[in-house]
């Protein structure tokens, strides 16, 4: 039946009507629009590739920050949160005496107090945006990976906090915490900095008397001042030096092996934006050593100075003022409690008081001075010394947190001169700079956190026994008079404001086509070609102008001349290709057996016949290639007579310059092939030789090991029960491939630092930079990864990784799909 149109609109109309009715009840609500759906606020891509180095793209900073904390926390998890604890003063806490240290603790409650926001408001609100980002995001990638693991089932690593009631989550205020501990490294945290300002207990008549001040021993001085723990190599080879025309760069830092300052395998992608792949500190968001699509850069350590002293004379009336330009200024205390697990478990407190002038810290230096010369102990001591003063320490670094955003702008460059332009904001603590681009322009910097004390200053400031104190520290210690204003640091226009520190233009630095080179020397001859002269003694005290240059600097230089030749045997073309790069870098030569062991060995024919213990030396040495290679045999014995034969050096950089002992005596119109020879015409020398020869072969049995063993069974790097022999040897007997290890039982088992991240980096037509490199200690910490060992394995037998920048590389060489991970 089919209604009319009439009647079909009337149903129609009262239907509408019943659906208008109060009785709704029937029909359902529509539901809500769907909220807008957020982005999250970190996300990011993880590949790795092979020997576990992780490739992070996101397309935010903090993304970019969450993805390589993340990634970093895979791998060496335990390594930072320890280190988190230390920078913030909580080590005594959290492990007691045995894990903890009284003297970093109430240091670092001091530097990095945040009580209040004080971090924030006098260094984090002077960050760029995107650099909080990316500590932001790196705090909570390394979190997350926390979080999915739990503590009671992270990795088994040295060290180790499974389980462990400290182990929490982190903040970006932690890490710029961590950050700023590294910056004092060569500083405030400098071990006989720290020790003089823990000293420094107040003025004699309102405090307890102090325990007399334990000395410090020369070779705690060695350690601060010119330590082979922490050295480097670097050569950025320009148009001119390489056979391609290309940049090409060698970058070898010797770091420490384990902890701060070690180093972590990383690619770092915006696209668009920033991408550039390399080692970054382990627990530094950034790239610090590395390369991108046009340029190449490296660091090696810089023994300029990064603070110094001030006598400041006291009032007589009040021991807590002193006075400049004839007005009293106030010395202000300052308290700080720490809290100590005890061996049993309970908790107690300790104090110290700090005291503050103007630009940092009182300290006293009777231990430091009794070092030097024990009569000195005396004149430093005391609260007034005996001259009515104090002596107070200003440390460059100190307010230094501008390291991040400079090493992120330096990865984005893409000329040399483009880095040269990063480097200005001075965020460097301690390094020297080397750099080649794809053009075939090659860069060197000593552009770096420097107080700004010209030469002229110290002629006029440097007064009464502070000018002893100078000489007999080549520079290293250097003290201000206080009581003049004109006697501060002066400030340069384009150093970062109120710093102190020179500014770029004034810094040594120079553009090439040719070479440069630096192991930790001054910067005078980074290319001995075109020294760079005039500056003043603070730009570097070790191989300063006309002095002598250590023995790796020595090598570093002859290498590249003899590669420039063609002489070298690796390649019959002169020039550098990045194979014969590569070849340097492992030839493993033995700078100081070139130059003394032909006498060494003239020595040993004049030997008695009842000279058994030196008669056994000398029949090694005469065998060995003088090389620090896995198959040399006789290594060991040139090492241990190298320590013994220049025991009682300068503790403050000098090299071994013994006059009395060398044929041809150090001249600075040849600074790089003198001294040389020994000079067996004098008797001592001979005798001098065969005490270390017999001192070598006492240590060697001492420790059980055989004198022709191969080198490659007695320096090891023991891992999950295999010893990986290590090649290269000590940068003091002129190793270029330095290894910092000690003679203990069985061998040098205990390496300390030395060959860490090293990179070899050229580039050819594509866009894809010509890399390779390796990290002697692997990507990670955890025994069972198996990234604990492989690279360590790739080094002992001379083989390198090829880093894969470019998109197709990175998914040849995935071991896996890409991970994307968000929050």
């Amino acid at each position: 039946m089919s209604f009319p149109k009439l009647a079909t609109a009337f149903v129609v109309t009262v239907a509408l009507a019943a659906c208008s009715s109060s009785d709704r009840s029937s029909t359902p609500p529509a539901p809500p629009p769907e909220p807008p759906v957020e982005a999250p606020t970190f996300e990011a891509s993880i590949t790795r590739t092979e020997y576990g180095v992780p490739h992070i793209v996101a397309e935010t900073w903090g993304g970019l920050g969450y993805g390589h904390g993340y990634a970093f926390a895979e791998d060496n998890y335990c390594m930072l949160i320890t280190e988190i604890i230390r920078a913030s003063g909580q080590s005594l806490e959290f492990f007691g005496e045995a894990g903890g240290s009284e003297g970093t603790d109430f240091i670092f409650s001091l530097v990095n107090n945040n009580a209040d926001g004080q971090l924030e408001e006098r260094y984090l609100s002077q960050q760029p945006e995107h650099i909080l980002e990316l500590v932001e995001g790196y705090a909570a990638g390394y979190n997350r990976y926390l979080r999915e693991t739990g503590v009671d089932n992270l990795p088994e690593t040295d060290p180790n906090c499974r389980s462990q009631d400290w182990v929490r989550e982190i903040t970006a205020i932690d890490l710029w915490k961590y950050f700023r501990r590294i910056q004092l490294q060569g500083s405030t945290d400098q071990g006989i900095v720290r020790d003089a300002i823990l000293a420094a207990t107040g003025p004699s008549d309102t405090a307890p008397a102090a325990a007399p001040a334990e000395p410090v021993s020369l070779d705690e001085l060695r350690a601060a001042f010119a330590s082979e723990d922490v050295g480097s190599n670097a050569i950025a080879l320009g148009r001119d030096a390489t056979q391609t025309g290309a940049g090409m760069l060698l970058g070898n830092p010797h770091q420490p092996w384990y902890g701060v300052g070690s180093w972590y395998q990383v690619h770092l992608t915006i696209p668009g934006e920033y991408d550039a792949m390399g080692a970054a500190l382990k627990g530094f968001p950034k790239i610090a050593i590395g390369f991108n699509k046009d340029v190449a850069w490296t660091h090696t350590v810089s023994v300029a100075n990064r603070f110094t002293l001030f006598e400041l004379t006291l009032n007589p009336d009040n021991p807590l003022q002193y006075e400049v330009d004839g007005e009293f200024k106030d010395i202000v205390p300052e308290t700080v409690t720490i809290a100590v697990r005890e061996a049993d478990g309970s908790m107690s407190e300790r104090e110290h008081t700090f005291y503050h002038w103007e630009y940092g810290l009182i300290v006293n230096l009777a231990s430091t001075a009794a070092a030097i010369d024990p009569a000195f102990a005396a004149l430093f001591d005391g609260w007034p010394t005996a001259r009515g003063t104090v002596y107070a320490v200003r440390d460059a670094n100190l307010d230094n947190l501008r390291g991040i955003e400079m090493w992120v702008d330096i990865g984005q460059s893409t000329t040399v001169a483009e880095l040269y332009d990063a480097l200005g904001v001075i965020g460097n603590p301690l390094f020297h700079t080397l750099a080649a681009d794809r053009n075939g322009d090659a860069f060197y910097g000593e552009v770096s956190s420097i107080p700004n004390v010209t030469e002229a200053k110290m002629q006029d400031c440097v007064t009464g026994v502070n000018t002893v104190v100078r000489a007999l520290t080549n520079n290293a210690i250097v003290a201000l008079d206080g009581n003049r204003s004109e006697c501060q640091w002066g400030e340069d226009a384009d150093a970062p404001e109120g710093s102190g520190v020179f500014g770029a233009s004034s810094l040594p630095s120079f553009f090439t086509a040719d070479y440069a080179a630096n192991s930790n020397d001054s910067y005078w001859l980074s290319n001995p070609m075109m020294p760079l002269e005039g500056f003043p003694t603070t730009m570097g005290f070790v191989g300063h102008e006309g002095q002598q240059q250590n023995l790796r600097t020595q090598i570093n230089h002859a290498m590249v001349a003899e590669r420039l030749a063609g002489t070298d045997g690796f390649d019959a073309s002169p020039g550098f290709t990045l194979t014969s790069l590569q070849q340097l870098m492992y030839d493993n030569r033995v700078w100081g057996a070139e130059l003394v062991l032909d006498d060494v060995l003239s020595v040993c024919e004049t030997l008695s016949a009842d000279n058994d213990l030196a008669a056994s030396a000398c029949g090694v040495l005469a065998d060995w290639d003088r090389r620090a290679n896995l198959d040399s045999r006789g290594m060991q014995v040139f090492t241990e007579f190298w320590k013994a034969l220049t025991a009682g050096g300068s503790a403050f950089g000098n090299a071994f310059s013994d006059e009395t002992f060398w044929l041809v005596d150090f001249d600075p119109a040849s600074p790089l092939t003198t001294p040389t020879d020994i000079d067996l015409s004098v008797p001592a020398n001979g005798e001098r030789v065969i005490a270390a020869l017999i001192s070598a072969v006492e240590a060697l049995q001492g420790a059980g090991v055989a004198l022709d063993a191969p080198w490659g069974e007695v320096q090891v790097l023991p891992k999950n029960g295999v010893d990986i022999g290590i090649h290269g040897g000590s940068g003091s007997a002129g190793v270029f491939g330095a290894i910092s290890a000690g003679l203990d039982e069985g061998g040098y088992r205990n390496i300390r630092s030395g060959n860490s991240y090293v990179q070899t980096v050229t580039f050819d037509e594509s866009d894809c930079p010509v890399a390779d490199a390796i990290i002697t200690t692997s990507q990670s910490i955890n025994p069972a990864s198996p990234h604990y060992a492989d690279q360590s394995e790739l080094y002992s037998r001379k083989e390198w990784v090829r880093m894969p920048f470019c998109e197709d590389d990175v998914a040849a060489a995935s071991l896996g799909e890409p991970q994307t991970i968000s929050e």
